[in-house]
């Protein structure tokens, strides 16, 4: 063999044989102990993060359901507004007293007036 290759084989031998681990199994506990910590924090923000989109269009349609119902009853209120004036007014009224109990608008000549004088 040449020179070289004798030198570049016995410069292999020697180092590996002087290797030394760069980091002890010691030291890396602790990174990996954040490491798994940040991976599990991650993951539970991801999670919460789909739960408050989930509840948030949970509520949104609710929401529409209830808007929906609000519109329905305003239009059924003034439904009972518009019947009430119709079932309240002087000439229904007046027709229903003529027939139903037989009264009668007096005529003039009926009518008297009476002064309260002390």
């Amino acid at each position: 063999m040449s020179d070289i290759k004798k030198k570049v084989l016995s410069w292999r031998r020697n180092d590996e044989a002087s290797v030394e681990p760069l980091i002890d199994s010691g030291e890396l506990f602790r990174p990996a102990v954040i490491l798994c910590v940040l991976i599990i924090a991650i993951v539970m923000t991801a999670l919460l993060v789909i739960q408050a989109a989930y509840d948030y269009r949970r509520l949104f349609n609710d929401h529409q359901v209830l808007v929906h119902q609000w519109d329905e009853l305003q239009v059924e209120w003034g439904q009972l507004l518009l019947e009430q004036s119709t079932w309240g007014g002087h000439s229904r009224i007046e027709s229903e007293a003529e027939s139903r109990i037989g009264m009668r608008a007096p005529e003039p000549s009926d009518i008297e007036i009476v002064r309260d004088e002390q």
